[in-house]
């Protein structure tokens, strides 16, 4: 019975093809716009991923700024800054107790400031970094990022600087090359290594120079006591979990500088950190991007229920001759809501296909976008099965439901009024 309902349904279906598709032009419009945002989603949460993965799957870095995690705190939102390293440097003392945490590959804190630096007779505000530990700064970030010339820094540089890709190409009119002369805090440095670019979302070590942190010491003494450090790096042993030694450089600060989870002035960031973060950040704007697009789905559904009421009409002599041969209640019920259902199945699979080629220009425009203010910046479309599979089940459920109505409706004609009916 149900094949020949679903023959019936398909004839009816294609007897009024402009009116059909007309009627489920609102469902194709909701799957087409669901589909391409969360795919557009999916995309972006990919590339972060990769990124992250890239240049810090193993390596865990800690701030002295309280950062909230999306969703952690009552009531939701985006992550938060909560205090500033006007609170509580790091010391050598935490340095020296977090480098030796089982699973601890290597160490390192570092001095990280805004200076103005002087490059022939133009001048820029760029973020100076000075690693208190050359050979585990390049164990747990040079040998990822690689040299595009030169040598790294050494324990015997004095006034010698690496600098960041957009330094070297971007952010002077001419060329910093390798030997050249920058003038930093009115000290002068020499060029010896310039670093691979890395673009996307990490494009701001693009933007930094390293150099010698004693000598950074004497030139920003006024920002940072001699023990201090603006940040600690540390690099991940192979085989060891990265949320496990979190948690014990959490026990640790949290010991040292007399704080709780409450009261804390630091973040841990590693890898668990960011996939939290970003996966809600990023699961909330496609969650409320595609709520707003189904209201297209409910206007389809409303189409469906008008245009479902006024097939009951045309075909309420066709429906009395069905009950008068034998047809139930429930055989009239389940043909008029089969039909609806796969007329918006239809409308599901039509914005499916609609929907990838949407999502694919929404991420082509959105890379392009992102790629003006980070060069580098590449996204690739990343369509899921089951987004897909979810388009389809959408369109055949709202015509389910808007078919009912009108479905109960033809169910309970009487098939002496309905054979009346002119």
């Amino acid at each position: 019975m149900l094949r020949d309902l679903s023959r019936m349904a398909f004839n009816n279906i294609s007897r009024r093809r402009l009116r059909s598709f007309l009627t489920v032009l609102g469902v194709i419009v909701g799957v087409l716009a669901i589909v391409g945002i969360i795919s557009l989603g999916n995309s972006l949460e990919a590339k972060i991923y990769s990124d992250l993965e890239k240049f810090g799957s193993d390596t865990i870095t800690i701030i002295p700024e309280r950062l909230t995690a999306f969703g952690e705190r009552k009531g939701g939102g985006f992550p938060t800054r909560t205090s500033t390293t006007a609170n509580k440097l790091f010391t050598e003392s935490d340095l020296e107790k977090i480098s030796k945490i089982e699973g601890v590959e290597s160490a390192y804190g570092s001095i990280a400031t805004n200076s103005m630096v002087e490059y022939y007779d133009e001048t820029a505000a760029i973020n100076i970094t000075a690693p208190s530990d050359v050979d585990a700064w390049v164990k747990t970030e040079l040998e990822k990022i690689g040299l595009e010339t030169g040598r790294s820094l050494s324990n015997e540089d004095r006034y010698s600087a690496v600098v960041g890709y957009s330094i070297a190409h971007e952010i002077f009119s001419k060329d910093v090359g390798e030997r050249k002369t920058l003038l930093i805090n009115d000290t002068e440095f020499k060029v010896v290594g310039i670093l691979n670019k890395v673009g996307g979302i990490l494009n701001t070590i693009d933007q930094s120079i390293y150099i010698p942190i004693d000598t950074a010491r004497q030139m920003f003494a006024s920002e940072f006591a001699e023990d201090e450090f603006s940040r600690i790096y540390l690099k991940v042993s192979p085989g060891y979990d990265t949320g496990e030694v979190s948690e014990e450089i959490h026990k640790i600060l949290f010991k040292s500088r007399d704080e709780d989870e409450n009261t804390r002035t630091f973040t841990v960031l590693s890898p668990e950190f960011y996939q939290e973060t970003v996966g809600s950040i990023m699961g909330t704007v496609t969650g409320f991007l595609g709520s707003i697009a189904a209201i297209s789905l409910i206007t389809g559904g409303i189409g469906i229920t008008n245009i479902m009421y006024a097939s009951v009409m045309e075909r309420t002599r066709e429906i009395g001759i069905m009950k008068a041969v034998g047809a139930t209640d429930r055989t009239i019920l389940l043909m008029i809501v089969l039909e609806s259902g796969i007329t918006g199945l239809i409308g599901g699979i039509i914005g499916d296909i609609l929907g990838v080629l949407f999502a694919y220009g929404l991420t082509a425009a959105t890379g392009a976008f992102m790629a003006a203010g980070a060069e580098g910046f590449t996204l690739w479309l990343v369509i899921r099965p089951e987004i897909l599979i979810l388009g389809c089940l959408a369109g055949f459920t709202v015509g389910v439901l808007a078919g009912y109505f009108p479905a109960r409706k033809a169910a309970k004609l009487q098939p002496v009024d309905a054979l009346r009916y002119e």
